[in-house]
This record gives C-alpha cells, structure tokens and sequence, in this order.
C-alpha cells in the first residue's frame, strides 16, 4: 500500500544518470537502456502466482539473456506486493522524461491507497544507461467515494495526443471521468504537466479498451476508446469513440458501432489494434470479437478502414473469420479466433499485417490447444490471400500442440531486430516438466516472405532460470 498520491523512489536512482532538458527521445520506446534495440516485456500473474514484469534486454538478434523481474516489493519500487492489487494489468512503454531512454508504465488498478479502495495507479519504471531502476507512482484525482477509487489502469496508452511533443499517459477510469489524461513531460519526482479527463463529452463514459495510433494521418497520436456512452449506446453493442490527437483531444471526434463481445477483458490481451493496412496514410482499426457468445466463441476480426477524418463512414467494414476465403482452418465452436491481435508489417513492403490468436483452437483431440493466424496487408487492405498459420504442431516451433495450452492467447508484433520488418511473439500456457510451472513466449522472425518459424526462438521459465512458476500471460501494450 501507498501511502500519499504520489510517491517517488529517488534513493535507488543512478547518481550517473542525470536527465538534460537536450536529450534526445528513444527512438523505441521499449529500448530502457538506449542500446539501440528492442527489450521484451512479458507480464505474468496466472496459477496461483502473485503478477509480476520479466523484462529481456535487446540485442542484435532478438531478445537475449539479460532478465531482469520487477514486482512491487522489488527494491526502488514503490509500494509492495498485495492480493489484489492487480499489478501489471496493463503495461505501456515511453520516454516520458524526454532523457533518450524508454520508460516501463506498469498499471495496478486494484492498487488501495491509505484509506480509499481500489485507487490504482501508474507505476513508472525510469529507464536509463543500465536498463531500468527505481520507480514513481502517479495517481488520478478521480474517485467514486471518499473511500472508493476509480480503479486507474486497467488499460493504459502512450503518444503524444495533444500534439505538443511530449508524451502522455491516457488511463482507464472506472468513474465519470472515464479516461485520464496525464499530459507530460513527467518528472522523478512525481510531476506531470497536468491531468484532466476525456468524460465531458459524454454522458457516462464506460472504458473497457484503449488503441492508440495515427488514424487521421496527421502527427499528433489519436486514441480510440472503446466502450460505451451509458446514456445513449445500444444493447449488445459497444462503441470505438475516436479522439483526434490535438488541440481538440479532449472531445471525441466520431464513433464507430462495434458488436459486443460480452465479456472479453482488458489488460494483457490486445483484442484491437490501429495500423494502416492498406499504406493510404490512413489508420484502420482492427477489432477481435473473440469471445462473442452470439456465434458460440468462434470469433471474427472487424477492419474499419480509415481516412482523413480518421473514421471513413463511405468504406465499410470488413469481417474476417476462420472461414473467410484464404484464411487457414475453418470456424468451430470455442476457437476465440480474434481473443488476441497484433499489427506490424513483417515483410517490410509497407503494408502493416494482422497477427490475430485464436487461443481456443482445437488441434485433434487436443481441445484450446491454440494457433496464431497472420493476414498480409496490401493495396486494398487486408484479405486471406497469403494468410499463414501456425501452432506448436508447426515445423521450427518449439514443444507440441497440447490440451490447454491457449497458444496465442496473447501476441506481440514489433521489429526486434532492426531488420525492418515486425517480428512474431507469442504467449502459451506450456506446462514444464509435469510441474506446477508454466509458460513459454516464442519469437517467429519477419521475413522477406513474411512471418517464419524457420530459425524460431522461445523462452521459459527454464531458459530464463527463473523459479517462479508462470511466464506470459501478455505482452506490452
């Protein structure tokens, strides 16, 4: 527990590193140690174990060996660890002190602080020459009681979204205010340059996701908010409402109606992603429904294509399934096909791709055993044609399709090598060894051809010789 609305750890901090107002921003915002390279962030909390973050240094190709785990009882980290305090719900990466190197933002919305239930908070993890250190605590002004909070973090976001060059922090706020915008640049000792709220412009703002990302083509960060005006969404829909990064961020700029996947959650699985699929400047929203009661759980993903505007209402949507021409497999009851998704491009031509988990997918006998599915983009958007699938049953893919081992239940698309196109990471829930242990993420390398198992990776809790007993249930937002 915390004991004030902001806490700063400055006693661990490097005397070495000392930020200047002329430093340079990362130029990745999940590179803490400014070598120039990606580092893997995977959040942990399944079977029993209390969450934590396992963090993988970067190298030249890929994730390395140089791990370093961060709980709230790790030293420079404020606060310390709680049942139910719901550590890294969310986590997020960026430079928000402007000082070149890329800052953790770990949620813990569950978080209770003195006297007042479920407050939450934003634990930001400085980043610095030798990775990342001691911590701050960021609180919203938001409540529903004097003794109740508004639950803050259970999905958070980075980008710059009013346009100024800094980078901000936007939260979910289980309250009127719905989302809190915390504009920067943050300070070590707990100053942000203001926060407000994105609820004036409806009745009840109701949050369950956020997607960051340039919809309209213009520079400043946009940021959808799905979820629902309590005053005025319809029954068995959500909405996707879109704030414009700018001077009018604030105020939402449009809607789309997306259905309602009854019951699909937050956190470490991505179910939207904004990327632009068919390189016309625009950014399309990409919306899994895979856990949708109304078609037995087999799951979709909706594209909403963009445009100027952002939202482009003359293009509509376009639904893929399992069933969709080109797409491998077929749909089946409990596939969640869309639980998870992740945009990158993979082949490096410009087209951003869709990496879409359906954790469910039964292999044989083997019931959730799981498979990840890749959609190529290309002038036109996204289609089936040249879609690849892959599970642990694949050839180059470590272990073996099993019973509930939920393969893709979580998945990450990102350039970790520098080569110019997006690599795959997936989560599953391997059991090691006939033990109470469990995990493994697995690395498929972007390709000129696109995502490939051949020269695959993974990691486990063995590899990593750790001894705790769960490893990746979801990855950085």
């Amino acid at each position: 527990m915390v004991a004030a609305a902001v806490v700063a750890a400055t006693a661990a901090l490097s005397l070495s590193h000392v930020p200047t107002a002329a430093a340079a921003s990362a130029k990745a915002a999940d590179d803490f140690n400014g070598d120039g390279y990606r580092d893997l962030v995977v959040t942990s909390g399944g079977h029993g174990e209390n969450p934590l973050v396992t963090v993988v240094y970067g190298t030249s190709s890929g994730p390395g060996t140089r791990v370093q785990v961060i709980t709230q009882n790790s030293s420079g980290i404020p606060g310390g660890t709680e049942t139910g305090d719901e550590w890294a719900a969310a986590t997020v990466a960026a430079d928000l002190d402007k000082d070149g190197y890329g800052d953790l933002v770990v949620s813990s919305p569950g978080e209770d602080v003195g006297t007042v239930e479920n407050r939450g908070g934003l634990t930001v993890v400085w980043g610095g020459p030798a990775g990342l250190g001691a911590g701050t605590v960021f609180h919203s002004p938001y409540s529903n009681s004097a003794t109740y909070g508004d639950q803050l973090g259970l999905d958070i976001q980075a980008g710059d979204f009013d346009g100024d060059g800094d980078q901000d922090l936007a939260a979910l706020s289980n309250s009127p205010a719905g989302v809190a915008l915390f504009k920067g640049p943050f300070t070590r000792t707990g100053k942000t340059q203001a926060i407000t709220s994105l609820g004036g412009s409806y009745g009840y703002l109701s949050a369950e996701e956020l997607v960051a990302g340039n919809a309209d083509g213009v520079g400043a960060t946009d940021l959808y908010v799905i979820g629902r005006d309590l005053h005025v969404s319809e029954a068995g829909y959500v909405n996707a409402f879109l704030h414009r990064g700018g001077s009018g961020f604030l105020q939402s700029a449009g809607s789309l109606r997306i259905a309602d996947d009854e019951g699909g959650s937050v956190g470490g699985s991505r179910k939207a992603a904004l990327a632009d699929f068919d390189k016309d400047g625009y950014g399309d929203l990409a919306v899994g429904r895979g856990l949708e009661n109304t078609d037995k759980l087999r799951g979709s993903v909706v594209v909403h294509y963009g445009g100027s505007a952002g939202i482009n209402t003359a293009r509509k949507p376009v639904k893929f399934t399992q069933d969709t021409a080109g797409v491998p497999g077929g749909a089946e009851n409990n596939d969640h096909f869309g639980q998870s998704v992740a945009a990158g491009d993979v082949n490096g031509d410009g087209y951003a791709d869709l990496a879409i988990g359906a954790p469910g997918e039964a292999l044989g006998t083997k019931a959730y055993a799981g498979t990840v599915t890749v959609l190529r983009g290309r002038a036109g958007g996204l289609s089936g044609t040249g879609a690849v699938s892959f599970s642990q049953d694949s050839s180059g893919i470590a272990g073996a399709a099993e019973r509930q081992d939920y393969f893709a239940e979580a998945v990450r698309l990102a350039d970790y090598t520098r080569d110019g196109r997006a690599d795959l990471f997936v989560a599953t829930n391997e059991q090691l060894g006939g033990e109470d242990r469990w995990g493994m993420v697995h690395l498929l390398k972007g390709s000129s051809a696109g995502t490939t198992a051949t020269g695959s990776k993974y990691w486990t809790l063995d590899t990593l010789k750790l001894r705790h007993r769960h490893l990746g249930e979801g990855f950085l937002h």
